[in-house]
């Protein structure tokens, strides 16, 4: 355990407390003292971040500490302002530092005791900050979805500790490398569903849609750092030798990639897509630790937070960007221009692999879908109404972006979290689930009876089954799930 930790968790009791004191004047939020502390908390865990990096020990862990810490207090920040006149802002404060300060125990922790306190602190602390989000029906779902899928999750960790403990004598993480048998097949495969769960990924995925009726702080803390903690925990137990562990978080990450990613392009809500737009990412996220990518899981994942976090707080003028854009007039989008985007973001990528050792990293199929997502972006930079030296510009800074990821973000990302004996999937896998999601999105976009039936699919994804026909003799909001009744 890094020096610094008893300290971060120091500060961060001390920004729950300072949450709950009364405030001397009435101009200020209510609970949004607890900023001070947590400004404090974030200057310590750049320390910690600081001397990783100098002893090249546990930057994964030191990274996400400090990515938790400091968007909980930008998301405070903003909060003291958002939440303002809300009287739940007090509750909003402490148990966003309390959920911080379960996450950041869970990372430093040496034991698999510690990390499993850390990580159900931060389950409890986090269903009850969805519950903060109001009384009516929709808030209800969440926090019942929520509780039942993420204590799922608990107590599959809970009783992989227990598995691991008894079988080696030893709480230490150190000791899981001695798992084998019996016991290493089933600790890997109860920390895989442990991971699944906090991901929000299938089958565990209903709960992570229906927090989009929580507040806008609140699903900011939730897809910025939250769901990401599975990778940090697939990383700890590693070490495990169990090869049913990588295929559970594998298949499960690869089903909620492909069907969270067509699940987004049919919400017409701004906090819907993004809410899916997550559930695809992680599902990204588990495959990628499942064919032994930790280094870039987490280059993804400090990328995915510091996105989806600016997103979420910039959720409410969503609305008025679209009206302003509404009022612009409308272009035809240039066929010629989305052509030469794409082909010249390829061709960049081409020739950057050309000059780099990316086709010898074993993990080289993931660059499958970073290189597609980078030609979708070209093509539409090209085809945009721009005009043609800003799109010139677009396309060279989106081309330096992809040699630069290209040839020294993959090959480097290994470095910094390194991995030795890890079971992984094999690469077909990913192809086959690059394939299948390229024949998707290609599908749902046509028309006929099999578009039809995917775009079903996706649209009814992490929504509760229809509720059975209401009775003529019964109220019309008997029965069913709360989500389809009149309120």
């Amino acid at each position: 355990m890094s020096p610094i930790a008893p300290l971060l968790t120091a500060a961060l009791l001390a920004a729950v407390v300072a949450a709950l004191l009364p405030d001397a004047t009435r101009h200020r939020t209510p609970g949004s003292l607890a900023v001070w502390p947590g400004v404090a908390a974030a200057a310590l865990a750049t320390l910690g971040l600081a001397g990783a990096l100098a002893d090249r020990s546990d930057v994964a862990g030191a990274t996400l500490a400090l990515l938790i810490v400091a968007l909980t207090v930008v998301v405070q920040v903003y909060a003291s302002r958002h939440l303002r006149g809300d009287p739940r802002s007090r509750s909003f404060f402490a148990l966003s530092s309390l959920a911080a300060l379960g996450s950041t125990t869970a990372i430093a922790a040496d034991d698999v005791v510690l990390l499993a306190v850390g990580w159900t602190l931060a389950t409890l602390s986090t269903i009850a900050l969805i519950a903060t989000g109001g009384s009516g029906p929709q808030t209800r779902v969440a926090v019942q979805r929520s509780a039942v899928a993420l204590f799922i999750g608990d107590a599959a960790l809970w009783t992989a500790v227990v598995v691991a403990t008894a079988s080696t004598g030893s709480i230490s993480l150190a000791a899981l490398g001695s798992l084998d048998g019996v016991a290493a097949t089933l600790v890997g495969a109860l920390v895989a569903v442990a991971a699944v769960a906090r991901a929000g990924s299938f089958p565990l995925h209903g709960w992570l849609p229906a927090t989009a009726a929580t507040t806008t702080p609140v699903s900011a803390l939730l897809h910025a750092g939250f769901v990401n903690a599975g990778a940090l925990l697939l990383l700890r137990f590693s070490p495990v030798p169990s090869a049913v562990g990588p295929w559970i978080a594998g298949i499960a990450g690869a089903v909620t990639l492909l069907i969270a990613t067509l699940a987004m392009l049919t919400r017409a809500d701004v906090k819907g897509r993004l809410v899916h737009s997550t559930a695809a990412q992680m599902g990204f996220l588990l495959l990628a630790c499942a064919l032994g990518a930790y280094g870039l899981a987490f280059v993804h994942v400090v990328g995915h937070a510091l996105f989806k976090a600016s997103l979420f707080l910039g959720a409410g003028s969503a609305v008025e960007h679209a009206l302003r854009a509404r009022a612009l007039p409308r272009s035809t989008p240039s066929r010629a221009g989305r052509v030469v985007g794409a082909l010249l973001v390829v061709g960049t990528a081409a020739i950057a692999l050309i000059g780099s050792d990316a086709f010898a990293h074993p993990t080289a199929v993931l660059l499958l879908f970073a290189l597609t997502t980078a030609a979708v972006a070209g093509a539409r930079i090209g085809a945009s109404s721009a005009r043609v030296p800003t799109r010139a510009a677009l396309l060279l800074t989106l081309s330096i972006a992809v040699v630069g990821y290209v040839a020294v973000v993959f090959p480097g990302a290994e470095a910094l979290v390194p991995v030795s004996g890890t079971t992984a999937l094999p690469w077909g896998v990913a192809v086959a689930v690059f394939v299948i999601a390229v024949a998707s999105l290609l599908l749902i976009r046509s028309t006929g009876p099999v578009s039809d039936r995917i775009f079903a699919l996706a649209l009814a994804w992490g929504r509760p089954p229809l509720p059975a026909p209401t009775p003529s003799w019964a109220p019309a909001s008997a029965g069913g799930p709360l989500e389809y009744r009149r309120v």
